[in-house]
């Protein structure tokens, strides 16, 4: 937890430094402290290894995840530190990081991108990209340019000071994901068609296309060492190109609905794919072959993220909003889960460049920012936001007529089924019952009970038009003649 104090004396009247009003409590996360202790055990190792305890007065011991790549479970995040939401409240679909860490850049359903303190969390900078919903955006491996791609399938190039240098139609339908090449050269998309693109970065210029899926292509992938693209489509199938050729290497049937996620793991030697079939496939790229099926999710998975120090860490984002945290080279199930990370099904997740932040974007409004969990936490849901729900706390509401029995819980579409129909004989007698007590309130109003025929206006005498107001005339006191009846034919 990090104090910021301000010291500003507006319009003349000042206060002390040390007011308390002028304190402002804010969450930081400051990865100098690890760094600086993993310098101090380069430069005067103990004799004598240190292990973390149970309790928080072992947090300065923490190194940093590239530190410790024996103990990948040191580098998960699954603990809440802040939820940032714009003041213009639209789904986030795509959330990362600055190549140096210190920002995060996050794309909106309304093509808003807004920028966002690595560090403290807070709002930086917001400009309106696109002019639709922004769906995918990544930063070359020299980390000078940025490429987006939003909904009407026009991509966008950016600089590091995020001024718009080249724009261009990319696609005909929505663009669903960008890659870029190790080299920064070249880069490939995909959208909502039956084929993904490969581009010249410098030029903007296609180089060809991979037309084989037979359906949607919603992800892709570029290897991070070799020429090798992998693309999975809405026909539950996970393909890799050549990028210098137009036609599929291999097919991967994995999968029985519509692949939604492929990434290669840091080194490569690994390809993770998510679909709707609520399963997580971990393939091998030396066998071709399905390694480990990954089982948690509940719903449509909808995000995959690698740790960027450690292949045996994988996050995953699921449409019932849940993260998990998976072991590659251990159990099939998560060995860390958070529950409830949103309100809303998760699009996006992005690990920080030394591992030790988590960010997730949802379709609930907000960026989420999630630490390693520090010696002596015990309960991570605890620390994520309350979700009250609207009139829990009221009593429920009770309507005393013979209509609304109960609360609104057990009447109109939530009440129990009808009753059986009557049989006839004692439909009969409740109609006669009816009839009669209608007959005894009318001779104590001293008139006879003639039933309505014909349309509601009356017939005969009893005729009335649909403009006479004789009625509300005789309430008000006016006389008006009678319509004079219809002549005989």
């Amino acid at each position: 937890m990090g104090e910021i104090v301000l010291y500003g004396k507006g319009k003349g009247r000042g206060k002390d430094k040390d007011d308390p009003s002028l304190r402002i409590l804010r969450r930081t996360i400051d990865y100098g402290s690890d760094v600086v202790r993993w310098l101090q055990e380069c430069l005067v190792p103990r004799t004598s290894a240190q292990y973390l305890q149970c309790h928080y007065g072992f947090t300065r011991e923490l190194m940093p995840p590239f530190a410790t790549p024996q103990g990948p479970y040191d580098s998960i995040c699954p603990r809440f530190v802040h939820s940032s939401a714009n003041k213009t409240r639209a789904p986030v679909n795509v959330v990362h990081w600055f190549p140096h860490g210190r920002r995060l850049l996050s794309g909106t359903q309304t093509g808003e991108m807004t920028i966002w303190n690595g560090m403290q969390f807070h709002f930086e900078n917001i400009l309106q990209a696109h002019n639709a919903s922004i769906r995918a955006m990544q930063w070359t491996p020299e980390e000078h340019i940025l490429v987006s791609g939003d909904q009407l399938g026009i991509i966008k190039f950016w600089d590091q000071y995020i001024y718009n240098f080249q724009t261009f139609q990319a696609h005909k339908e929505s663009i669903c994901d960008i890659s870029i090449a190790p080299t920064g050269l070249k880069f490939v998309s995909c959208a909502d068609d039956s084929h993904a693109k490969v581009w010249d970065l410098r030029t903007g210029e296609e180089e060809r296309a991979f037309t084989g899926h037979g359906w949607d292509v919603k992800c892709c992938d570029w290897h991070p060492t070799k020429g090798l693209v992998a693309t999975g489509s809405k026909d539950s199938q996970i393909k890799l190109w050549d990028p210098r050729a137009s036609e599929a290497i291999t097919t991967i049937y994995c999968h029985n609905n519509t692949v939604t996620k492929v990434k290669w793991s840091p080194n490569g030697q690994f390809l993770a794919s998510g679909s709707k079939d609520q399963l997580i496939m971990l393939m091998d790229v030396r066998t071709m072959g399905v390694r480990k099926v990954f089982k948690g999710h509940t719903k449509d998975v909808t995000a995959l993220c690698w740790h960027p120090e450690s292949e045996a860490v994988l996050a995953s984002g699921g449409h019932e909003a849940t993260i998990n945290f998976w072991d590659t080279f251990g159990a099939s199930t998560p060995f860390e889960s958070v529950p409830g990370a949103h309100e809303g099904p998760i699009w996006s997740l992005s690990w920080h460049p030394l591992g030790h932040l988590l960010v997730s974007g949802s379709n609930d409004y907000s960026v989420r920012f999630w630490s390693r969990a520090r010696p002596g936490d015990t309960n991570f849901g605890d620390l994520l936001p309350r979700k009250v729900a609207l009139g829990a706390n009221e009593a429920p509401i009770t309507i005393p007529d013979d209509l609304h029995v109960g609360t609104i819980f057990q009447s109109g579409i939530f009440a129990d089924p009808p009753l059986p129909p009557l049989p006839p004989e004692a439909r009969a007698a409740a109609t006669e019952a009816a009839r009669k007590e209608a007959d005894s309130i009318y001779e104590m109003a001293g008139s006879t009970y003639e039933p309505m025929l014909g349309l509601s206006v009356g017939e005969g005498v009893n005729k009335k038009d649909v403009f006479d107001t004789s009625d509300f005339d005789a309430e008000e006191g006016l006389a008006r003649p009678a319509p004079a009846p219809p002549a005989a034919a």
